[in-house]
């Protein structure tokens, strides 16, 4: 993980060292460079270091993450990835399920009710008092 080297603000001056930003009061950086060995050095240093950064494409900086990645959390991001379009594959063109019942508004109707039976005729007349 290189640090971007970046201007100076008119509060701070940039360690050559580490890269930090140190205030302008602190006479020297955390790592031990002093400012002013710092100034001596960007003075002797050539002008190629001053240009703006070039702009780089994402597909480079692509590439130093995945060359930074040790084997197995490759794996495991392949793996992963494999396991996911495995389970997207499944919910697309898996098999379809029954038709629910629609939820608003439906009412059990229950087990099916027997057909109809001719109603009995009783031995004798009813009411017998008429």
């Amino acid at each position: 993980m290189g640090a971007v080297a970046t201007p100076p603000t008119a509060h701070t001056w940039l360690c050559p060292s580490c890269g930090r930003r140190v205030p302008l009061r602190a006479a020297a950086c955390h790592c031990g460079m002093t400012r002013a060995r710092a100034e001596e050095l960007q003075a002797a240093e050539p002008q190629a270091a001053a240009a703006p950064p070039r702009a780089r494409r994402a597909t480079s900086e692509g590439r130093e993450v995945l060359d930074a990645m040790t084997t197995d959390v490759k794996l495991l991001l392949a793996l992963g990835a494999f396991t996911l379009l495995l389970g997207l594959g499944w919910l697309a063109f898996g098999p379809r399920p029954s038709q629910p019942p629609p939820v608003l508004g439906w009412v059990d109707s229950g087990p099916p009710k027997p057909p109809p039976t001719a109603p009995r005729k009783p031995p004798f007349k009813l009411p017998w008092w008429k």
